[in-house]
């Protein structure tokens, strides 16, 4: 059978189990740029686990966009009450932590956080990434550690962003934004069908090593099913004091002390050291133009950086009159971002000792070099060094007085370590995985004490000195592919925010960690692209992947004439956006 044949057959089977399919069946709908339309024939084409896509939701007073209802309903209620962008999005977070265990929390990794701040007509980031702790080596470590147990998680850093953000530029407490989540910690969630198919398989395996885990997540002694309900009494209790403590109360105080103490009884070895000399980060954002539009992202130790270098590469070509699901767009695309993950895997680091060449990576001129080496014809040959990484939550928020806010956070895999940590009912995060490696020599060289690095890339974008919109994405390592895309259909193809999310994308297979991409590596693209796209693409060298799934992205749009807000979810995922 030949591969084409193959896939074709394959992506058949994945549609009918409401998979993303690589080929899809003939009856899949075409996207095409010039009309900014992309129509599957039914259900089971539409791109993600979940069904059909929303449309876009519009408001004049406030939208949250997050990868679970709750979360986005907390938002969106919290400005209700007077609460700003930045009120919303740690209401929301707080939520994540209660709804969407298995992807950020209290205990998570951390994120990156992009503030545009109406007033001052500027935007402001936050790097709350966790570092390691001290006794972290590749003596005191192995690979095994870094994925699982009481040794993976590293210092968390989303619950000291989450406060910092508050106190700056948000006009709530702590307790305000906290009670939603605290309420349903107590009353319970209802397990949905994302939820079940996250905390079956591979996950409840490494759940079900540890009873302070299962106590919480298997009520019922078994992983749980949609419909049944999951009540967190403990970490509702944690949230209550944290909330009325505030984050000293995690760093260098009780529910830390709990923390620490419950690891090192299992061989784990944070301190209350590690936690009390952890702090977050304001940085100035990078910025680069993109097809008339300034954009915004985190510097290095986020992904931002490779993903402008993708976009320059591809401002560079004709993108106004190219179709952006035809193969032409695909393959430069594709050739963009393999050159840009080389630059990435060589110098991207969160360690703050490191001297990276960001204005060169980023400037036009190096672009115009990059651009120059990609064959519109042919996979070209890329030289460069290696790496691996991981998965993640984003959400975005925007308010009536014109702010916007995208975040994203993580646990790293799915429900991090595993670990909830004793009776505080707090998940840790195994941010290890993400963020180092034991390989001698390399820029992220596992050291104790040290930042790590994150492929969370999100995204303000702006045009004539006014907000298009805030965008961000989870997935791992397709991150910044996902969200460079998305952006690219908002700029260029003029699709709303609904529709610039949900339609097809594609990504390189990164899962290896080996740069440059090899040539013989897979790409994903869902169902949806036109047929003959997979045809023109294998045509031109590249290999194409059964299912895989390129990222959850969640976007807020600010109309500059009237000023209406729309927010737009992925379908991918179990989110929604809510609006007022």
């Amino acid at each position: 059978m030949k591969r084409r044949d193959f896939l074709a057959t394959s992506a058949a089977a994945a549609a009918g189990s409401s998979l993303i399919g690589c080929r899809p069946p003939e009856t899949a709908g075409a996207a095409t740029a010039a009309s900014g339309q992309w129509g599957p024939a039914g259900d089971s084409n539409v791109p993600g686990l979940l069904g059909p896509a929303h449309r876009a939701v519009w408001g004049a007073r406030g939208v949250t966009a997050a990868a679970d209802y709750y979360a986005s309903l907390a938002g969106t209620t919290i400005m209700m009450q007077g609460g700003n962008a930045v009120d919303a999005i740690v209401a929301a977070s707080a939520m994540l932590n209660v709804s969407e265990p298995y992807m950020s929390g209290i205990g998570g990794f951390g994120g990156f956080m992009l503030i545009y701040l109406a007033e001052e007509n500027r935007v402001v980031g936050l790097d709350a990434l966790g570092k390691s702790p001290a006794a972290s080596s590749p003596e005191t470590m192995t690979l095994d550690d870094f994925a699982a147990g009481y040794k993976a998680p590293i210092v968390p850093g989303a619950f000291k962003g989450w406060a910092a953000a508050l106190e700056r530029y948000g006009t709530m407490s702590l307790g305000d934004v906290f009670e939603p989540a605290i309420r349903l910690a107590e009353d319970g969630f209802v397990v949905s069908r994302f939820d079940e198919i996250h905390t079956n398989g591979d996950a409840a395996g490494k759940l079900g090593r540890f009873p302070s885990t299962t106590r919480v997540m298997f009520p019922n002694g078994r992983p749980p099913r949609m419909g049944e309900i999951i009540r967190q009494p403990d970490l509702a209790a944690s949230m209550r004091r944290l909330a009325l403590e505030g984050a000293d109360d995690f760093y260098k105080g009780e529910i830390g002390e709990r923390v620490v103490s419950f690891l090192a009884e299992n061989g784990g070895h944070m301190t209350m050291g590690d936690l009390e000399s952890y702090d977050v980060t304001w940085k100035e954002p990078i910025t680069t133009t993109f097809q008339g539009h300034d954009l915004y992202a985190m510097p290095p130790g986020s992904c931002g950086m490779s993903m402008f270098q993708a976009l320059n590469i591809m401002d560079g070509f004709d993108l106004a009159n190219m179709d952006l699901y035809g193969s032409e767009f695909a393959h430069l695309w594709l050739e963009a971002y393999r050159l840009a993950l080389i630059d990435d895997d060589r110098y991207n680091t969160g360690k703050e000792d490191v001297e990276i060449p960001v204005d060169m990576i980023i400037s036009k001129e190096y672009a115009d070099e990059q651009r120059a080496k990609i064959d519109p014809a042919r996979i070209a040959s890329f030289s460069g060094a290696p790496l691996p990484f991981f998965g993640t939550t984003s959400l975005s928020s925007a308010d009536r007085w014109g702010n916007a806010v995208a975040f994203t956070q993580s646990l790293v895999s799915g429900y991090g370590s595993g670990v909830i940590a004793g009776d505080t009912g707090i998940f840790l995060n195994n941010g290890h995985t993400f963020g180092f490696v034991l390989e001698e020599g390399h820029v992220n060289h596992l050291e104790g004490g040290q930042k790590a690095k994150g492929v969370m890339t999100p995204c303000v974008v702006m045009k004539d000195g006014n907000l298009v919109a805030a965008v961000g994405a989870a997935g791992g390592y397709t991150i910044p592919q996902t969200v460079g895309q998305v952006i690219t259909k908002l700029t260029t193809g003029g699709m709303d925010i609904q529709l610039a999310i949900a339609s097809p994308r594609m990504c390189l297979n990164r899962g290896g960690g080996r740069t440059p991409i090899p040539e013989d590596s897979v790409t994903y693209l869902e169902a949806g692209f036109p047929p003959e796209v997979y045809d023109e693409l294998e045509d031109r060298g590249h290999y194409l992947a059964e299912p895989g799934n390129p990222g959850g992205v969640q976007g807020v749009y600010r109309d500059a004439e009237t000023g209406a807000l729309a927010g737009g979810s992925d379908p991918r995922r179990d989110g929604h956006a809510i609006a007022w």
